[in-house]
């Protein structure tokens, strides 16, 4: 007998048919035993498949040499299992078996293999047209072994993008250039699966297609013609993602100098301190920080402007460079020109004195009056347009003034000391005022006073115009009684914040009479007429009202960049005294009592602080705050400042910004400030 199978299927017929299949004969050709007849189940439970055993028929020619030649080729490596045909026969009834009801993908083609009780399904996804019997069809779709199928992958095409920009001063050509594209798709093979999604594998390819010569007619139609790079051009050819590239450059222009005034000699004693005695007093005598010039010395050389050189644009085109413009020196007293100008000549001995604002200059030399003994009743006060300096005291109710520096040897007792830059007390101040700096205090409180003002004016002027030009404005009485009736509208019900802050301004230019220039009185008076007056006057019209917001502008900006970098206080110690300075505030002795300071610098105190309030606008160092059980002490500095003390007693209080804090306990070397959130931290 020839070889034997072992067949399975779900008929007779399909069991005979796959044997035959696997011996590759015919159905005369085998001998067939039925070994188990198909039997049917309940929803295939119970279900037996049909086996039938098939033998191959010998020829009676088959000779023995033909079987020790089949012996031969038989191949004994790992792979002749496979070879088996009981186990082939066995793998493809399985394989058969295994393929009931699902569908799979090869080589692009969709197989499927249905069963009674279940069919497959396919869901067509990205890149891919699926075509059923014909028809494209979307989603999710029923297959059979009866349909057609065909899948068609979807192409995408994006087109090179690129412009050529000139930059706002036409000194750069830039090439921005974005690659196009291709995206393709290909169908991978899917494994057999009861529903599987068929997907496209994406696959980009990148298209840069622009053209050298493209470039060079775009340049040439924008005009571009100056230094054109033409290696950024090729570089840019090469790209494979979004780039720019500066494919042509102009020339800057090289600004000129406007003219300046060099100085000769050292004005600076902003870093020159008293010399500190053994017995840690203060020997003024000793400062020697004033600088002196003589009569007939060079101070200055004034330079004229130097000009620029022309620029040129990517276009061709000439840049020309600023203009630059001389400077304008006014010369004071004790100051001559020589040299057609060029250069500044004492004319007498005493300070130079230097102020700068923009393109003009001040030069002028400050004489200095020098007091031997104190200043009293029987003296009488002191004013000087220039330095002054008192060998001894200055005694109760006195009054000095001076448009530069005051040095005062001794004490300052309940008088009044006004500098327009430093004051110098040898020893103490008490119940004194100390004034150092033209924004003194009042000036200080008027112009912050006049920056709300101005803010609210602003808006208020905004809303006399939308008023204005609304439609129900045109049948009130308005335009015929003047607008004071609408100034006393929006004054009541809008902006009640603004006539409480005027009138503060007014009451303090009442207080500040004598300190404060007529400038700031005016402008109290026509706030009052303005915003104040119950009768209507020239005032009451937006004219005179914009007219007003312009003053307050201009005496704003008069006062906002004051030339008091070298202002400062220095003293041994003070009590019961009021304390300004546009500058640095230092106390080198006891410290100070129940006085008020407001340092526009920074304040140092090197003894102890007891009670009082002290200001500092950049940053406070203290040995010593607080007392136990006496008057409160607080220290203040801006939001952006810190404030630093060795020993700070309980009760004391400190406030950063709007922050404040008060200390219940007795704490040593403390550094306060605020963080990003506003809360004081301490380290």
């Amino acid at each position: 007998m020839g070889q034997s199978i072992i067949a399975k299927g779900r008929t007779i017929h399909d069991a005979i048919h796959i044997g035959l299949d696997i011996l590759g004969a015919t159905r005369e050709q085998v001998e067939i035993e039925i070994i188990q007849q198909e039997t049917k189940g309940i929803l295939r439970i119970g279900s037996k498949p049909a086996i039938v055993k098939l033998t191959k028929i010998e020829q009676a020619e088959k000779t023995v040499p033909d079987i020790e030649d089949m012996i031969q080729s038989i191949d004994i490596s790992e792979d002749s299992k496979t070879n088996n045909p009981a186990k082939e026969e066995h793998k493809e009834v399985i394989s058969d078996d295994h393929l009931e009801g699902k569908v799979w993908v090869h080589n692009g083609k969709i197989f499927c293999k249905t069963s009674p009780l279940y069919y497959p399904t396919i869901t067509a996804g990205r890149g891919i047209k699926l075509y059923k019997n014909n028809e494209l069809v979307n989603g999710t779709i029923v297959v059979t072994e009866n349909d057609t199928f065909e899948i068609k992958t979807e192409e995408e095409v994006v087109e090179t993008k690129w412009k050529i920009m000139i930059d706002e001063n036409k000194l750069n050509a830039i090439l921005y250039i974005e690659p196009g594209m291709r995206k393709t798709y290909t169908i991978q093979d899917i494994d057999p699966s009861p529903h599987i999604e068929l997907n496209g594998e994406e696959h980009i390819e990148v298209i840069n297609d622009l053209d050298y010569e493209q470039v060079l007619q775009e340049l040439q139609r924008l005009d571009i013609v100056h230094g054109i790079n033409h290696e950024a051009i090729l570089e840019a050819l090469n790209v494979t993602k979004a780039e720019k590239f500066v494919i042509a450059s102009g020339i800057s222009p090289i600004q000129g100098k406007d003219g300046y005034i060099e100085l000769l000699i050292e004005i600076d004693s902003e870093n020159k301190k008293p010399m500190i005695r053994t017995d840690g007093t203060v020997d003024f005598r000793e400062l020697n920080n004033i600088p002196t010039v003589n009569k007939g010395q060079v101070i200055a050389v004034v330079h004229p402007p130097v000009q620029g050189t022309p620029g040129i644009t990517v276009t061709n085109e000439t840049i020309l460079p600023k203009q630059t413009q001389p400077i304008f020196v006014q010369l004071g007293q004790g100051a001559a020109f020589v040299e057609n100008g060029t250069k500044i000549v004492a004319t007498e001995t005493g300070r130079p004195y230097f102020e700068q604002n923009g393109l003009l200059v001040k030069v002028s030399i400050v004489p200095k009056l020098i007091h031997s003994g104190d200043v009293n009743i029987t003296t009488g006060n002191i004013r000087f347009k220039g330095d002054v300096e008192i060998l001894g005291s200055v005694e109760d109710s006195m009054n000095v003034q001076a448009d530069g520096n005051v040095s005062v040897l001794k004490n300052v007792n309940k008088a009044n000391i006004t500098a327009k830059q430093s004051v110098y007390i040898g020893q103490n101040a008490i119940g004194s005022t100390i004034i150092s700096g033209n924004h003194n205090i009042f000036v200080s409180e008027a112009a912050h006073l006049l920056m709300q003002i101005q803010m609210q004016m602003e808006k208020f002027i905004l809303s006399i115009k939308q008023v204005m030009n609304a439609s129900a404005f045109k049948v009130t009485d308005f335009h015929k009684k003047g607008l004071l009736p609408l100034f006393k509208l929006l004054l009541d019900h809008k902006f009640r914040t603004l006539l409480t802050t005027i009138k503060q301004y007014i009451e303090m230019c009442k207080r500040g009479n004598n300190l404060l220039d007529a400038k700031w009185a005016k402008l109290g008076e026509n706030l009052h007429s303005c915003f104040l007056s119950s009768v209507p006057n020239e005032w009451h019209s937006l004219e005179r009202l914009n007219q007003l917001l312009n003053d307050i502008k201009e005496l704003l900006v008069e006062h906002s960049i004051p030339n008091e970098k070298y202002c400062s206080i220095e003293l041994m110690y003070a009590l019961n005294s009021v304390i300004y300075c546009s500058g640095d505030v230092t106390i080198y002795g006891k410290g100070c009592h129940h006085s008020k300071i407001h340092a526009g610098g920074v304040l140092k105190v090197n003894g102890i602080v007891r009670g009082g309030e002290l200001y500092a606008r950049l940053g406070a160092i203290i040995k010593e705050a607080g007392s136990e059980g006496g008057a409160p002490t607080r220290i203040s500095v801006p939001a952006d400042q810190k404030i630093r003390i060795d020993l700070v007693r309980e009760g004391t209080i400190i406030q950063i910004g709007k922050i404040r804090y008060t200390f219940q306990k007795e704490e040593r070397w403390i550094e306060a400030f605020l963080d990003e959130q506003d809360r004081i931290i301490f380290r």
